[in-house]
């Protein structure tokens, strides 16, 4: 391979490694975890794995189901902001929240909303919470929501 060709595939990858939000196509893509369409812009959530693949989801437990399972950390994961439905934020940058607002699509009613974002108007329809990330996770697993594998001892 000459050094141009190489240079060119160098910076397609590093161009395909987006740091923006996974595209989600709503009505049409399905959940990785429990194989539903994801229909519903308030709950859905998506990552790129640790090989860059995306993955979506349509619910929070789905996504937190997931990341138990994988042997390797996901790249990054981004949750809908319930208050700009359709709008994915970084994990990191979320507060959950679980009962009110709503059930889920896999009725464990887990919302996101961005951690600065004015809930004053809100903030009683969003039900337990703020949650953190491990929380939301820790819930999920006592739940039960987990594929079989990570209930063996798995991630």
């Amino acid at each position: 391979m000459t050094r141009r060709a190489l240079c060119l595939v160098v910076l397609a990858i590093v161009l395909g490694c987006s740091d923006g939000p996974p595209a989600i196509t709503w009505g049409v893509d399905n959940c990785d975890f429990c194989r539903m369409t994801v229909t519903d812009q308030r709950y859905a959530a998506a990552a790129f794995t640790a090989t860059g693949r995306t993955v979506r989801f349509d619910a929070i437990e789905c996504l937190a189901g997931w990341v138990a399972a994988q042997a390797d950390p996901p790249r990054s994961i981004w949750v809908t902001d319930i208050t700009h439905p359709g709008t994915l934020i970084p994990v990191a940058e979320a507060r959950f929240y679980r009962g009110a607002g709503g059930q889920s699509p896999m009725g464990g009613g887990l919302v996101a909303t961005a951690s600065g974002a004015d809930l004053s108007g809100t903030g009683a329809a969003l039900g337990a919470g703020p949650l953190s990330w491990e929380e939301v996770r820790e819930l999920v697993r006592k739940d039960g929501a987990l594929p079989d594998s990570a209930l063996r001892g798995g991630r």
